[in-house]
This record gives structure tokens, sequence and C-alpha cells, in this order.
């Protein structure tokens, strides 16, 4: 049989399978709400659920909800990463590749027209954001409002969908000075309230996240008093690092805390440099670039990295503030028992695993992030080992509000995992991406493309990472060399195998082919991403040759 054919008869029976029915489904579209922090690793979380620093957030979502322990980002960039949750796409089908400005990156890249808040809206919902949106806005020009050049212009700009923006300008001008104006800043910024800008100082009431808490609160209140159902995106930039006007030295970069949260940590709380991972001794089993970019961390950047940790500890104590309002104000509209809600990060974050600080980069640290759900047949107390990505939220919020995508997600409903585990016929693998940034990082100049298993793929290759880097500068982009682990074996990724190693050259060969299959997925004349990532062509694909 032809391949098209056997793609076709594949693709066929997947739209046969049955999906089971949302608990929503009878009566008026529910009230969804979703927060999301900035930058939070799993690790990081898990260590403020063991503080007692997230009370409101426990309660409600670890207690009262259901957490997704096998939870990833398909790029661990802000802006790629916030635009696959507004789309549930993957970064190479909706386009905002990057997190700089450019033709394929930041906010101008981005299609407002075509998003969750487009579908919600146009069915009858309140659509509100409060806080960070993508990197750019409100200082690129807006992809589909070419005319919108002026900086007032930009800074005003309500994206589409929205009926109650209330957005923080990623760049802007601030006193005449253009630079950082909003979502970076923890104080003395600027919100775009609907068209109107409304500019905070630098009291301790103007704290980013306490504010984005007041505004989320009135966005419930002004619902309540109306039939419709809301739909809420809170924002805040805790626990990212502030930048802000004037741009500091890199090296002073910090996490702000709330006034009020400042030094609340006991002195015993430090981060874990015990870790094997941590300032990783021996980078030899990486890609020969790796040691050159990465070096050790001396004792002035350890100490630096532990006072950022404790900071962004006590930050979030202040992102338990804004869910304990939203909550509140929930439960005052008697909204709470029937709302969805959703706690979850853009991206993880690396404190020095592997020589790295920050993210992008597919270690676990960078690409696991919380995710937590509670509503109406949501089971509480519970736990799953399905893989989920960020790109399922999308689709899920559109399947509760019984709305339409404007796109075609790559991502799927969370509703056969509400109430049961991993149903068959699940994802299996999937993509981790990135694209080449303008910014000045240590792979700015590099791409890299890797697939990520589950425990409950074919023997031979569960729980393993793929990374393949590609360098354009060079004659042989493959010479940026590969990464290969075993996360059974290997849970910190301390030893790539070697690829002129043939003891793993089949499980290579089996990862590379699923590569080939994954990175073109959802695009015309490619396999739906949710069939590449449960199935394997190459092993019964007619003609297949390879990635």
């Amino acid at each position: 049989m032809p391949t098209h054919a056997l793609r076709a008869c594949a693709l066929a029976f997947a739209a046969a399978v049955p999906r089971p029915a949302h608990a929503g489904d009878a009566g008026s579209p529910p009230d969804i709400v979703v927060l999301m922090a900035d930058d939070l690793d799993e690790p990081t979380f898990d260590t403020a659920l063991a503080l007692g620093l997230l009370p409101s957030i426990e309660a409600a979502m670890v207690d009262g909800g259901l957490r997704f322990d096998e939870s990833f980002v398909t790029d661990s960039l802000c802006c790629p990463s916030r635009a696959t949750f507004m789309t549930g796409q993957y970064p190479h089908n909706h386009g905002v590749r990057r997190g700089q400005f450019g033709a394929d990156g930041s906010f101008g890249a981005f299609d407002d027209d075509r998003s969750i808040a487009t579908a919600l809206g146009g069915i009858g919902y309140r659509t509100g954001l409060v806080g960070k949106f993508l990197n750019g806005y409100g200082y690129t020009t807006p992809r589909n409002h070419p005319d919108c050049t002026s900086a007032d212009c930009r800074m005003r700009y309500v994206p589409a969908g929205w009926t109650d923006w209330q957005g923080l300008p990623d760049y802007g001008e601030l006193n005449g000075s253009p630079g950082y104006a909003g979502a970076y800043c923890m104080y003395n910024y600027t919100v775009n309230d609907r068209g109107t800008l409304v500019t905070y100082g630098n009291a301790d009431a103007d704290y980013q996240t306490d504010v984005i808490a007041q505004r989320a609160g009135a966005f419930i209140d002004a619902v309540a008093a109306t039939p419709a159902p809301l739909f809420l995106v809170a924002s805040p930039l805790a626990p990212h690092y502030e930048l802000c006007l004037p741009s500091p030295d890199p090296t002073a970069w910090d996490v702000r805390p709330a006034p009020r949260h400042a030094g609340s940590l006991p002195p015993y709380v430090n981060l874990d440099v015990s870790k094997a991972s941590f300032d990783e001794a021996d980078v030899g089993d990486k890609p020969a670039w790796f040691a050159q970019e990465y070096a050790n961390l001396d004792t002035t950047q350890v100490s630096t990295l532990n006072r950022q940790y404790r900071h962004r500890l006590e930050a979030l104590r202040a992102v338990d503030d804004l869910f304990a309002t939203i909550r509140a104000r929930l439960v005052a509209a008697a909204r709470w028992d029937d709302a969805y809600v959703i706690f979850t990060s853009d991206n993880g974050w690396l404190y020095g695993e592997h020589r790295v600080v920050g993210k992008v980069l597919a270690y676990e640290e960078s690409i696991r992030v919380p995710l937590l759900l509670r509503g109406p047949g949501v089971a509480t107390g519970a736990h799953r080992a399905a893989l989920v990505l960020n790109n399922d939220l999308a689709p899920t919020i559109a399947a509760l509000a019984r709305a339409a995508l404007p796109t075609v997600p790559d991502g799927r409903d969370l509703a056969p995992l509400f109430a049961q585990d991993q149903p068959p016929a699940w994802r299996r693998r999937f993509l981790v991406e990135h694209f080449r940034d303008a910014a000045p990082s240590p792979v700015s100049w590099l791409d890299f493309l890797g697939v990520r298993t589950a425990s409950g793929d074919d023997e031979d290759t569960g729980m393993q990472l793929f990374v393949d880097w590609r360098d354009d500068w060079l004659t042989d982009p493959t010479a940026a060399g590969s990464e290969h682990y075993d996360l059974v074996a290997d849970p910190l990724q301390l030893q790539s195998f070697d690829p002129r190693d043939g003891a793993h050259e089949a499980q290579r060969a089996v990862l590379q082919a699923d590569l080939a299959l994954l990175r073109d997925c959802g695009k015309p004349g490619h396999v739906a991403c949710i069939d590449a990532e449960r199935m394997r062509e190459h092993l019964f694909f007619a003609g297949f040759d390879g990635p």
C-alpha cells in the first residue's frame, strides 16, 4: 500500500476514536481561569509547597484538584511558549519561533486574530488578561495592523478577542526613554487598561503581582454582575527576575519579592548545590561547544544564584496571594464550585544544573513545568502520569467552553484524564524545539530539535531524550552535535551516549526517525502532531527514507 494511503488510514482511525464527554457538557458554559507563573520550574514549585509558602494553591489545586506529573513545554522560552498556550500549536506551526523581534519572533509575529481569546470571546465569554502577554507587546508593530507603528499606538493596542484587556507592555517608552517599561518591572510600570495607559509608581501597594491581583478581582466582580461566563488569564512576572528601566548591570539582575515577604525565608533554605548536575564537573559527554560556552561557576556566581533562589521562593508567596484573591472573588460570586482553574508556568528554569543559568535547553528542569487543574468532574488530590504539554491547554479550554478554535491545534483535550488514568492511544513522545534567537546568550546562534519519550514508549526507547543541535553558520550544520540520554538510568542527564558507541545505535536511529516525523507535524502534507506523537511511521510506512 502506498505511503499516502497508509497515512490516510491512520488519520481516519484517529478520528474514529471515541472521545469521552466533558463533565461540563450540561448547562451553561463554565468560568475558566488560568494563572500562569513566569519561569517557574517544577523543583522550585515543589520546594515552595513543602515549605508551606503556597497554602491557597495547595489547598485548592493540589488537595482539591488534579496534578499532571509529566507536564512539559515544547519550547522553553517565554514568547513561543505563551503563543503555544494561546493557540495549542507547536512554534513551527503558530510562527512565533523566537523571543526577540523579527519576522518570526515576539508579539509582531503573532496572529492575534486567531487565538483562544477570539474563540471564547466569539461565543459570548467575557475575556480578561491581566499581566504579561508576549515579548515585544507594546514595542513591535502588531502583525495584523501594520499601520500601528507609533509608540503610542503600540502601547495602547488591544489584541483581538479580549473584552477586558489589562496587559503589561513589554517594551515601550517611559518618560521619553525607550526600553523596558512594563512586564519586567515590579514597580514603575504601565498597564494598558483597554486602551488607557495607567502608570504605577514605587509604593509598596504598586508591587506588580498585587496590582494584578486587584485587577483580576475587579474583573471577576464586574463579570459576576452579568450572566456571561468569564475567561481570565492572570499572568504575573513572578518569579522571573526583574529587568526594568534603567537597564541594570546584568550581574545585578534579581528577583524582587513583595515587601511583606522580603527576608521571610528561614536561613536554612538554600539552593541545593549538592546534586551532581549542579555546576556539572565533567561536560565532556556533551557537544564540543558546550564546555566552551558554559564554564564552571565561581563562588560569586553560586552566591548570587542562592540569593536569587531564595528571592524566587519569597516572590511566589505573592503569587499565592494572587490565587487566593481570585478564589475569594469567585466564591463571593457563587462561581467557584463550577469554575475550571488551571495553574501552570510558561517554562521551567535551570539554576546551575549543567553549569547553566536560564532556560531554552531541553534538560528536564527547563522543559518540565507544574500543571494543576480543578473543576467539576475533575479528580481531587489525584495525580496523572500521562505526558501532557502546553499544546494541550488551548484545546482543553476550548472544549470546556464548547468553542471551536480558529486554528488546528497540535495538542489534545485533557478531559480523558480528568477522572481516570491514561487512556489508550495517548501520546508516547513529543517534540522539543528551539529556534535561533538574536539575544546575546550562549546558544543564540544554535537551533535544536529534540524528541522526549514517555515511560510507556517502546521498551528500547522509553524515557529518553534525543537532541539534534544545528548551526547554520557551519559548512555542515549537523557538526553542532547531539545529545542522547536514558532518563531512567541517568535522570540527572550527566552522561550523553557517545554517537560513536554502537551499543545505542539502534535506539538513536529510532529516535532520529521520530524526530523526522515530528519536526514538520501539522504542516500541510504532513502527519498531524497528535498522531506523530503516538505512532511510529517508520515502522510500517513503506518508503520511509529516514531523517
